[in-house]
Parts: structure tokens; C-alpha cells; sequence
């Protein structure tokens, strides 16, 4: 089988599985991810359909990002009423958040730190390509079949001398997920740069070593306060 890379493939509605077959495995502010069986390839993939109103950006990003840790792009989803996605990897283990949920706690330290490792190596590549994540965290870390991890959701991502502010789902500000996020980030006129990452690997390594969500409990709305009174008794 050859494929040509990331954006020059082309995946149509009559390359994949009756719709009745796809199986919803995923949904947030950007759309529905689906898991599908490619007829030619004769595999399963991800398909990440976009809302109407959703950016088209994530595919340019990834098309930049191809790495051992980071999820491998197949190409564009072009649907039959001018749907458009992305055309992943399927990750059927899941993410660090579910297999969180499923041990009822962290990994085992061996595995945490295998992971945190990888982690590390795709958030460094993306800095060498200039690229700002904006979205670490455990849900927007996949699986392979070996456990290994695949840094995926490029939907905020930022080319970083670019400084256009990108503005996601109810769920985060006006960059990344809140307990994440610096607590320079609540700014406004803030700029996203490498650091913002760099902040945001460090809480996800504290979830992966311990198994829980940063300020877990807590209104969303109360979550810029514990930030930034973290970030000050860290300081004083």
C-alpha cells in the first residue's frame, strides 16, 4: 500500500465504511471524531470531522509535525455535503486520561515515565519547528498498541512568531485548557510563546505521576485564582 503524505491524500466518503458503520469515539468544540474502516487500506482510521464554523488550521500543523510521538496524519476527509476533517492513526487504547480512568489512578512509574519521556520529545520537536501546542494535557495524549504516547489535538496550535490569538470551546480561555494554562495566559494581550508549553508539560506530568486533575473539584470560574495563587506561593 502507498500513501501519499499528510495534506496531498485526499479521503472521500466512497473510500471509507457505510456511515451507518462509523463509530463515534470523540466530540468537543471543533466537531466529532470517528472511528472508520478504510476500504482501500484495509484498516481502521480516525476521521475528525469539523463543525461548519471549525478552522481547517489543525491539518497545517500536523503536516509539520511528522514524529514518532506525535499522532500520524493520513490526509483530508472531504465529505459528500462539503464536510471537511482530518484522516488520522486510530489510537485504540485511548488516551493517558482514560487509561487513568481505567487503573483508577496513575501507571505504573515505569510506564509513567516512558510516557513523560515522549512526551518530552514531541513537545521539543514542535519548538524546533516553531509550532506551540497550546493544549497539553492527558486527553490530548494518545496511545499506540504498545503504549506508547502520540501527542494529538493541534487545533490551538500556533506557529510561534505568529501572534493571532486562537479561541477554542467553552471548556478553555483564550488559549488551552484552564488548569493547564500559565498564569500569565488569563491576560488577555497575552502572547503565547514556547514557555506556555513548557508550564502546561509541567502540570501534565504532575497528572500523570498522580493520577488526578489539577484543581479537581473546583469551579471553573475559581480556577484562574488557584493558578495564580499557586504560581505565587511558589515564588515567594
Amino acid at each position: 500500500m502507498a500513501l501519499l503524505s499528510h495534506r496531498e491524500t485526499v479521503v472521500r466518503s466512497e473510500n471509507l465504511a457505510p456511515v451507518a458503520d462509523w463509530q463515534e469515539v470523540g466530540r468537543g468544540g471543533f466537531g466529532r471524531v470517528y472511528k472508520i474502516r478504510h476500504k482501500d487500506w484495509g484498516f481502521d482510521v480516525a476521521v475528525k470531522v469539523f463543525k461548519r464554523n471549525a478552522s481547517n488550521k489543525e491539518a497545517c500543523f500536523m503536516d509539520l509535525a511528522s514524529n514518532e510521538f506525535v499522532l500520524r496524519m493520513y490526509g483530508i476527509y472531504e465529505g459528500p455535503s462539503g464536510e471537511r476533517g482530518l484522516v488520522t492513526e486510530y489510537m485504540r487504547r485511548g488516551s493517558i486520561e482514560s487509561l487513568q480512568k481505567r487503573l483508577s489512578g496513575p501507571p505504573p512509574w515505569p510506564l509513567a515515565f516512558r510516557l513523560v519521556h515522549q512526551i518530552a520529545l514531541a513537545v521539543n520537536f514542535l519548538h524546533l519547528k516553531n509550532i506551540v501546542h497550546l493544549d497539553l494535557k492527558p486527553s490530548n495524549v494518545l496511545l499506540d498498541d504498545t503504549l506508547n504516547a502520540k501527542l494529538a489535538d493541534f487545533g490551538l496550535s500556533k506557529v510561534s512568531v505568529n501572534v493571532m490569538m486562537m479561541r477554542s470551546s467553552l471548556q478553555a480561555g483564550p488559549q488551552g485548557t484552564f488548569p493547564y494554562m500559565p498564569p500569565e495566559a488569563f491576560d488577555m494581550s497575552y502572547e503565547p510563546v514556547q514557555t506556555f508549553d513548557t508550564y502546561s508539560y509541567g502540570i501534565l506530568l504532575w497528572s500523570v505521576f498522580t493520577g488526578k486533575e489539577p484543581y479537581e473539584g473546583k469551579y471553573v470560574i475559581n480556577r484562574q485564582h488557584e493558578v495564580n495563587r499557586t504560581f505565587s506561593m511558589v515564588n515567594s
